[in-house]
């Protein structure tokens, strides 16, 4: 099981992290980074580093948490493509530089990919890719397309059946 936290709100580093700690787990974090630092409710690079120190992930979310799929109105197939790349590339490049790391993973704005977005994150390094979906991984599913269960509103009542993923005979 991994735990991942979306977006990049400053309760992940206030609420999240010291119970996380104090229970010694750790999560991998998507950040998309024009949210980085632009205010109080958002998170720092200082206290993503810190948190990176000790042992958390972090990966990308894009740099302003787009609908990858969507073509804006009036917008090409070449310019929607470079658009996406753009969102995919600068964000990685970013957290590398101030995380001194290479961004692996990327988690889909709104879950949302398609063949093309795939093929984007593949030529540029993306190893892991996660979606919304609900269910589970076998060994066979495409690491770019990965589904993840959220744990939302519900709580933890809904969310443990879904952790059941084998059956008696």
């Amino acid at each position: 099981m991994v735990i991942t936290i979306d977006d990049g709100y400053r309760s992940a580093y206030d609420i999240a992290y010291p119970i996380l700690k104090k229970y010694g787990f750790t999560a991998t974090l998507f950040i998309y980074t024009d949210y980085v630092g632009v205010s109080r409710n958002a998170v720092s690079w200082d206290q993503l580093r810190k948190m990176k120190a000790d042992g958390f992930e972090v990966g990308s979310h894009t740099l302003s948490h787009v609908d990858l799929t969507k073509i804006l109105e009036g917008e090409d197939e070449q310019h929607y493509l470079a658009r996406i790349e753009r969102e995919l590339l600068q964000s990685k490049e970013i957290l590398d530089k101030e995380l001194t790391h290479n961004t692996i993973s990327v988690a889909f704005p709104f879950g949302r990919y398609d063949p093309r977005v795939l093929a984007i994150c593949e030529r540029l390094g993306y190893k892991i890719g996660v979606s919304v979906r609900t269910g589970s991984n076998p060994f066979f599913s495409d690491p770019l397309a990965l589904r993840r269960n959220q744990v939302l509103g519900s709580g933890l009542k809904v969310f443990i059946p879904k952790l059941k993923t084998f059956e008696r005979f």
